[in-house]
């Protein structure tokens, strides 16, 4: 005789109601632990930035160990404009004026010699430029130095942009990078850069020694972080975050504004952007010397920055205004509070 199952032994399969709250359940889970997937994942790459700022921070010391000095933020022969702080770079004719920046001058003391032999081709066949990288003139030659992404230049946490720079600034194939030179409190211009309680570790054609930071290493900024321009409909002649670009918002930053700074940076060839204020016109507005761009970074709540001994710390986009503007300097004997 055929026997029938039990109907207490059959298979149960889930009702629509328990598969609803079952996925109701996952979902809750995952919207529990995918801001800690992504806080973990930050502080991967804030950890990876300070990692590249000490790199860089190093190189730097490196430089000064076998110069007795620290690289200029920017070598500026003055060219046809006769303005050593003219940021234009002179183009279009006659002499160059913008040279080797602080970032390509250590590039031998980051293992990267064949980029660093690079500039000194363009050294040795033209000494009153000593380099401006954005002319095109060595492209046909292969040279390839400013039109390279590097890495140890680049913040993780920034999105990732191909872009380079053209149209506005007269120059081309300029690629982009984080990180920044401190020229201290004031703005772009010597007259700043030279005197010791404005200016910073950096300036146009300057060379200054650990000696010469009487605020103590430790006490003064050396480098911090900039952002640069993602792809848009007029992000194009914006030379903010320009690493082998010696201008202020390229790879050059002041004190003089907060780090994530809601005020107008002022330099030459800014568009206006969110996260990325500047002046009205193009130019920033001003003279030469009174441009100037603060320290950003995508990371939350503030900025990294490379002491000059060495040490990176972070610093919050709360920071005393004053606090900061004395961490810039090199010999404003200023007091200071915690940072």
């Amino acid at each position: 005789m055929q026997r029938h199952p039990d109907r207490h032994s059959r298979k149960r399969g889930f009702t629509l109601i328990e598969l609803l709250v079952v996925i109701a359940i996952i979902a809750i889970l995952v919207s529990l632990l995918l801001p800690a997937v992504q806080q973990a994942r930050e502080a991967a790459r804030r950890s990876e930035c300070k990692n590249k700022l000490k790199q860089l921070a190093l190189a730097i010391h490196n430089y000064h160990d076998t110069y007795s000095v620290f690289p200029p933020g920017t070598v500026n022969g003055a060219g046809r404009s006769g303005n050593p702080d003219d940021p234009n770079g002179c183009h279009g004719g006659g002499l160059l004026c913008i040279g080797g920046p602080w970032s390509v001058l250590i590039l031998a003391h980051l293992d990267n010699a064949p980029l660093f032999q690079q500039h000194q081709t363009i050294v040795s066949e033209r000494p009153e430029a000593v380099d401006w990288y954005g002319n095109g003139y060595y492209t046909s030659q292969g040279i390839t130095i400013g039109s390279e992404r590097i890495d140890i230049m680049n913040c993780p946490s920034h999105p990732g942009s191909d872009e380079l720079m053209a149209n506005g600034t007269g120059m081309e194939h300029l690629a982009r990078g984080n990180y920044a030179a401190s020229y201290g409190a004031g703005g772009y211009g010597s007259s700043y850069t030279k005197d010791r309680t404005v200016g910073g570790v950096f300036g146009n054609n300057s060379s200054y020694s650990m000696r010469d930071l009487t605020d103590g290493s430790s006490n003064t900024v050396m480098l911090s972080e900039v952002k640069y321009r993602l792809p848009g409909p007029s992000s194009t002649g914006d030379i903010r975050g320009t690493w082998a670009y010696g201008s202020m918002g390229s790879n050059i930053f002041s004190t003089l504004t907060a780090p994530n700074s809601n005020e107008n940076d002022a330099i030459w060839g800014c568009r206006h952007y969110e996260g990325m204020p500047c002046g009205g016109s193009t130019t920033g507005g001003g003279a030469y010397q009174d441009l100037w761009a603060a320290a950003r970074s995508y990371h939350v709540g503030g900025v990294q920055a490379a002491m000059a001994d060495g040490s990176v710390r972070f610093v919050t986009e709360n920071i005393d205004l004053g606090t900061w503007n004395a961490l810039g300097t090199r010999g404003g004997g200023e007091t200071l509070g915690d940072f």
